[in-house]
């Protein structure tokens, strides 16, 4: 059941408010970011917020979820926004793209998975807050992304696609994509690409901010019906990053490359007590090179350093569902695997000769996690909904080059850092962890729901915390191998109301976490412990129709993070969107207004070591259907010019322009797109 709101967002593809596509319910582009509790969906209630207005233009996957109450992206630059939700991210959320987890391959997160992700050509994307489901994998404390192809329908036509083309000023950002399936009710082919480039953009204060990115995905999904109750389902996507410049790196990524396969088996008649059985298997490749001097010339001596880097994971899931009349079973289990490697080298004449291992950053870091897992819906009654899930998981982790030289010195490997750091010398570690879901849902009346949820969690330490070993320059970077997994034990609270013309719902959370793992320094080392931490805050959002033409929105959010030696990093303050829309027939005229106070509760250690000031910005949008076919967009953002960033960010390490401390948002600039689809 849908229990939160529904909220609109623009990508590259120009959307609409009232043509729709036949690519199932969607139009080609993402349109609706839904938030859901995923609850039974007998007892589902009426959706309590319709579509909103597109407000501006969006290009990375991580970027479109600023929209939503309760998440918010870090920003490196134009392309890698970090998810974050309710102060949550990294490996705290799990990013699953058409069935498939994919990890990114550089050690200083410049493209984490939501990078990968061609937002031009995904129908769906769904947003699950918190912890609410045992079978999207283990984990997930924060939350869980579902991005999704969806089945085209060829009722009407054989063949369907559309055209996309826009541009924003500023950063002189060119977007073309292209979309195409052609099929029939048995089966079908559909293709999609992209191609985007972007200068740098300049900051409110007329500053230039290291941005640039070249940008190309191209995929195949192919479905057919074997069958009447058999479908099979391959999809295969590449996308290739060039010369991406990073305000927040010190290095630029010279490329970053992904390849994605799932192949996905729906039976749909019964097996004994079993009415459908799901199969998803994948594999994710991702090959990444960073250093300071090819994209730009970073290092002032005639020495570079470079590292190249590669992740590749691969995994499956079997779901099994038993419907009965006031119930549904899911049960299955699931296996994710995911090898990383990084080195750092020093490259003595900027010629890509690599002359001098100076880091084994990533030494063959291997982990694997299988788990069995079942969960029940049941309609207790007309008005109550239960759901109970329980998960079972075995964590595998490792290096396998731990005994070779890590650092300058010929002496240091990452053995001997685990040691000097830990007094460990493990390279390896297994845990096993137990997750469980307890939600309730109650209808007041027919228009009033109130859900509760209660969730304990596990999350192991990814690559980075438990295993990275790096010793270069002076400066050490070291994962603890000793460190446990986090226990994440969680409630949260909502009540939602349709009423008139008002709709509004609110919810407050509470997370106590057992061996939370934090970042700090020690020195010129940057080093991993477990502490006990509490994260709690609220998010509320409302939406009105005024008049039968103009309709008003408010969407807030507050999130609060400390632990054993003070505040959590990157946790965002309190934040606000105010939105207000016109609309005809045909056309619609919007204003947005994006309000953030002042965070003064930050860790020095990896926030930026002052406090961030508030912020207020307005954005302008508007839209016109020109037929069914043809739809124009454009907007205006950050319309008076503000220099402005968001708390959660990247500390400006680009050696051109010292004085930034925080990676700042687009100045002002002007944006249109144009669509044309059949």
């Amino acid at each position: 059941m849908k229990y939160s709101t529904l909220l609109r967002s623009s990508i590259a593809v120009a959307v609409t408010l009232s043509a729709h596509s036949t690519f199932a319910s969607h139009d080609l582009a993402i349109e609706l970011v839904e938030v859901t509790a995923e609850a039974v969906p007998q007892v589902a209630t009426d959706q309590l917020f319709s579509e909103t207005p597109v407000t501006r233009p969006t290009h990375d996957a991580g970027e479109l979820l600023r929209s939503v109450s309760g998440m918010t992206a870090l920003r490196r630059g134009g392309r890698g926004f970090e998810p974050i939700i309710r102060g949550q991210s990294q490996t705290n959320l799990n990013v699953i793209s058409n069935g498939a987890f994919n990890f990114g391959a550089c050690p200083g997160r410049m493209d984490p998975p939501s990078t990968y992700i061609g937002v031009d050509s995904f129908d769906s994307v769904k947003v699950i807050k918190g912890h609410r489901s045992v079978v999207h994998g283990a984990g997930g404390s924060g939350g869980t992304l579902l991005f999704e192809h969806l089945r085209p329908d060829f009722s009407k036509r054989a063949i369907q696609g559309s055209i996309t083309s826009g541009y924003t000023s500023n950063s002189d950002l060119k977007s073309l994509a292209a979309d195409l399936a052609v099929g029939n009710e048995k089966g079908y082919f559909r293709f999609f690409g992209s191609n985007k480039s972007s200068a740098n953009y300049e900051d409110g204060n007329g500053a230039n901010v290291a941005s640039a990115f070249e940008s190309d995905s191209v995929g195949l999904v192919a479905g057919v019906d074997v069958s009447e109750s058999d479908y099979l389902e391959l999809s295969h996507e590449r996308s290739y990053e060039d010369d991406v410049w990073y305000a927040g790196n010190g290095m630029d990524a010279v490329y970053a490359d992904s390849a994605s396969t799932s192949l996905k088996w729906l039976h749909s008649s019964a097996i004994g007590p079993v009415d459908e059985l799901q199969l998803t298997l994948y594999r994710s490749d991702v090959k990444h090179l960073m250093d300071n001097y090819t994209v730009r010339n970073r290092s002032l001596s005639t020495t570079g350093a470079a590292a190249p880097s590669s992740s590749d994971t691969w995994g499956g899931r079997l779901l099994a569902s038993l419907d009965y009349d006031l119930s549904q079973w899911r049960i299955g289990m699931d296996y994710l695997a995911n090898d990383r490697n990084a080195t750092l080298y020093m490259d003595m004449g900027k010629d890509g000769s690599y002359d001098l291992l100076a880091a084994r950053m990533w030494p063959d870091a291997q982990q694997r996690q299988a788990g069995i897992f079942a969960e029940l819906d049941y309609r207790y009654s007309d008005v109550d909904t239960l759901r109970l899930g329980v998960r079972w998981d075995k964590f595998e982790s490792a290096v396998k080059d731990a005994t070779l030289v890590a650092g300058m010195m010929g002496s240091a490997t990452p053995i001997t850092l685990y040691q000097s750091f830990y007094g460990s010398s493990k390279t390896d570690e297994d845990h096993t962890g137990v997750s469980l879901v307890l939600g309730w849902d109650r209808k007041l009346d027919v228009d009033t729901l109130l859900s509760l949820n209660i969730s304990r969690s596990v999350r192991t330490p990814d690559a980075s915390e438990q295993w990275i070993a790096r010793s270069a320059m002076g400066a050490f970077w070291v994962g603890n191998p000793e460190l446990k997994p986090e226990i994440h034990q969680q409630l949260d609270v909502t009540w939602m109301k349709s009423q008139g013309r008002v709709d509004w719902s609110v919810t407050a959370f509470r997370d106590e976490v057992s061996d939370f793992i934090e970042r700090y320094k020690m020195g010129s080392a940057d080093l991993y412990r477990n502490i006990d931490a509490t994260l709690y805050g609220f998010e509320g959002d409302a939406k009105t129709q005024v008049t039968e033409n103009l309709h008003a929105r408010l969407g807030l959010s507050y999130t609060r993070g400390h632990g054993d030696y003070g505040d959590l990093a990157q946790i965002a303050p309190l934040e606000a969107r105010i939105n207000l829309d016109y609309s005809q027939s045909r056309w619609t005229l919007g204003a947005e207004w994006v309000l953030s106070a002042r965070q003064s509760h930050f860790d020095q250690d990896v926030d930026v070591n002052e406090p961030t000031a508030g912020f207020g910005v307005l954005h302008l949008y508007g839209h016109w259907s020109v037929t069914d076919q043809l739809i124009f967009e454009a907007g205006i953002e950050n319309l008076f010019d503000s220099a402005y960033a968001y708390h959660v960010n990247a500390a400006n390490s680009d050696p051109f322009n010292p004085e930034a401390v925080r990676v700042n948002e687009p100045g002002r600039q002007s944006w249109v797109k144009v669509r044309y689809q059949f």
